[in-house]
């Protein structure tokens, strides 16, 4: 599977830097017809691809227009993937929020990530990138969730992501919380870590409504 994952990896990130929108579904959908499941597509093939990206952008091999298209085209597939329902059958267990800390502006794998909370019951509220804290916490009060996943890939973001941990953790201590992104810290106190796509339904932590 990891060699097969890699090899697809490279074909999906061939049709991004080839502003190929339909190869690189093709290359996604006939993962999932395979049998590979949707964690592993995004933990595997499409992260790794994302990645490479970033590194080609640092490293002045690609424009910041060719990053932003690669990752417009992988939003559009995430979107195809899945039925405007989510594929939704079973009865809904909760409610998750996600956001990015305020300052962030990739968020990509928090997108990825409500679409495996869906999956695993929860009914999603994507606030998606730059969330300012007061906003954060005024979504919260208003949609309730159960449960709320944070990220943020920049390292001088990591305070920014600790105070909107203790704030939240202070107001709602009974709130679950799941970080995620390189510029989590090793050890939180109030959240769980959360580093790859294939581990985060294990890390979700029982709905209670």
């Amino acid at each position: 599977m990891r060699r097969s994952a890699a090899r697809l990896s490279r074909l999906y990130l061939d049709a991004l830097r080839a502003a190929d929108g339909p190869g690189a579904y093709r290359v996604a959908s006939g993962a999932l017809r395979d049998g590979m499941s949707i964690p592993v597509l995004y933990q595997q093939v499409i992260t790794p691809a994302m990645h490479r990206i970033g590194a080609l952008w640092e490293r002045g091999a690609i424009t910041v227009a060719d990053e932003h298209v690669a990752s417009a085209l992988t939003n559009r597939v995430l979107a195809a993937l899945r039925p405007p329902s989510g594929g939704r059958t079973a009865p809904r267990v909760g409610r998750a929020l996600l956001a990015a800390v305020e300052g962030e502006q990739h968020a990509l794998g928090l997108r990825m990530a409500a679409d495996i909370l869906e999956d695993s019951g929860y009914d999603t509220v994507y606030l998606g990138a730059d969330v300012p804290s007061d906003a954060l916490l005024l979504a919260v009060e208003s949609f309730s969730p159960n449960l709320v996943a944070l990220a943020a890939t920049m390292p001088t973001l990591t305070p920014r992501l600790v105070a909107i941990i203790g704030e939240l953790r202070q107001a709602h201590p009974g709130l679950g919380l799941l970080i995620g992104g390189e510029a989590a810290p090793s050890r939180i106190d109030g959240g769980t870590l959360v580093q790859s796509f294939e581990l985060l339904s294990e890390r979700v932590p029982s709905p209670r409504v």
